[in-house]
C-alpha cells in the first residue's frame, strides 16, 4: 500500500487517527493473505522456486501479526498507580452538550472526539480552567469587588503580596456553602503559580457508557439575520433564515470525572484529602452552574 492509497483512505473516514494507527494493519494482513495463494509457476532455469523465499518471509510476518492481534484482544491488566491520591465522581448532562464546535470540520461546526478512543470527551485542561474560574470568582465575591477577577488571577498566579493581604483567611465557594481556609495557599497548591507547580491533576472526563446510535442528536441553529451580521444590511423580516445543523450529545449522559493529587511536597495529615475535596467542590459548582462547551447561555453543557 503506497502513500497515495493511504491518503485516499484517510479522506474517506471520520476518524483518520483511528484508521492510520489501527486499521491500516488489516489492509497489510489482506496483502499477505493474497501472497499466500501464490502458485509454484514462477521458477528459474534451475527449477528453484522464485516465490518461495518471499512466501516464507510473508508467513513469518503473518505469524507476528497474529500474535500482535492476540495480544491486543487480550491486553494485560494495567499497573496500579501508587503514590497518588484519587477522587472521582459522576454527573450527567442536564441538557445537550456540544464540545469542540469550533474545531475544523467537513461540516459547519466541528465536534471533539478523542484521537485514540474515538468517543466524545471533555479535556482535563477545560475542567481545570472551569474550577480555577470558580475559585477566582469566589475570591472576588469575598473581597466585595475591591479588585476585578483578572487582577485577582494575576496576583494569585504571580504570588503578588498586594492582593494576598486583601483576601480573608476563609472564603466560601460561590453558589455553595463550602468553606475554603487559607485560600491563597490553597489556590497555589491546587492550580500552581509561576513559581510552583499545581498538585491537583484534572483528568479528561469520559462518558460512562457511550452508544453513538443513541447518544448523538442532530441539532439546529437558525440565523435569521445573516446579511445583517455579514454585510451590514438592515435586520429586516424579509431576510431569509440560514439553518445550520450541528452534532450534540443528548441530555442524561453520565460522565465520570477524576482528580488526582501528585505528592510534590510533604503534606500535613488529611491535607491531601482536603485539597482533593476542595477541587471537587469547585469543579462540581462550575459544571452545575456554569457548564462547559459551546452555547452555555442557551442551557447547553450544564450538568446535574
Amino acid at each position: 500500500m503506497n502513500v497515495k492509497q493511504i491518503k485516499e483512505l484517510l479522506s474517506q473516514v471520520d476518524n483518520p487517527a483511528l484508521l492510520f494507527n489501527k486499521l491500516l494493519i488489516l489492509e497489510y494482513i489482506d496483502g499477505f493473505s493474497q501472497n499466500q495463494n501464490l502458485t509454484e509457476k514462477g521458477k528459474d532455469k534451475k527449477g528453484k522456486d522464485k516465490g518461495k523465499d518471499k512466501r516464507d518471509e510473508d508467513v513469518k510476518k503473518i505469524d507476528y501479526i497474529n500474535k500482535f492481534k492476540e495480544k491486543v484482544q487480550r491486553p494485560e491488566p494495567p499497573p496500579k498507580v501508587e503514590g497518588y491520591a484519587i477522587e472521582k465522581f459522576r454527573l450527567k448532562t442536564a441538557y445537550r452538550l456540544v464540545i469542540g464546535a469550533g474545531y475544523p470540520s467537513f461540516i459547519e461546526n466541528g465536534f471533539m472526539f478523542h484521537h485514540v478512543y474515538g468517543i466524545p470527551y471533555i479535556p482535563g485542561e477545560t475542567l481545570k480552567g472551569l474550577a480555577r474560574a470558580v475559585f477566582i470568582f469566589s475570591v472576588a465575591e469575598a473581597i466585595k469587588g475591591k479588585f476585578d477577577p483578572s487582577k485577582i488571577e494575576e496576583g494569585l498566579s504571580e504570588e503578588a503580596e498586594g492582593i494576598s493581604y486583601q483576601i480573608p483567611e476563609k472564603i466560601s465557594i460561590i453558589l455553595d456553602n463550602y468553606t475554603i481556609e487559607n485560600p491563597v495557599e490553597t489556590f497555589r497548591k491546587i492550580f500552581g503559580s509561576k513559581k510552583r507547580r499545581g498538585q491537583v491533576i484534572f483528568f479528561d472526563a469520559y462518558p460512562v457508557d457511550f452508544n453513538p446510535s443513541e447518544h448523538f442528536e442532530a441539532d439546529i441553529m437558525n440565523s435569521h439575520y445573516g446579511d445583517y451580521y455579514q454585510s451590514g444590511k438592515a435586520p429586516a423580516d424579509w431576510l431569509s433564515p440560514n439553518p445550520i445543523h450541528f452534532l450534540a450529545l443528548k441530555e442524561g449522559i453520565v460522565f465520570e470525572f477524576n482528580l488526582g493529587l501528585a505528592p510534590l511536597e510533604p503534606m500535613e495529615d488529611n491535607e491531601e484529602k482536603l485539597l482533593l475535596e476542595t477541587a471537587r467542590k469547585l469543579l462540581e459548582v462550575g459544571l452545575k452552574n456554569f457548564g462547559v462547551g459551546s452555547k452555555k447561555r442557551k442551557g447547553y453543557g450544564w450538568f446535574k
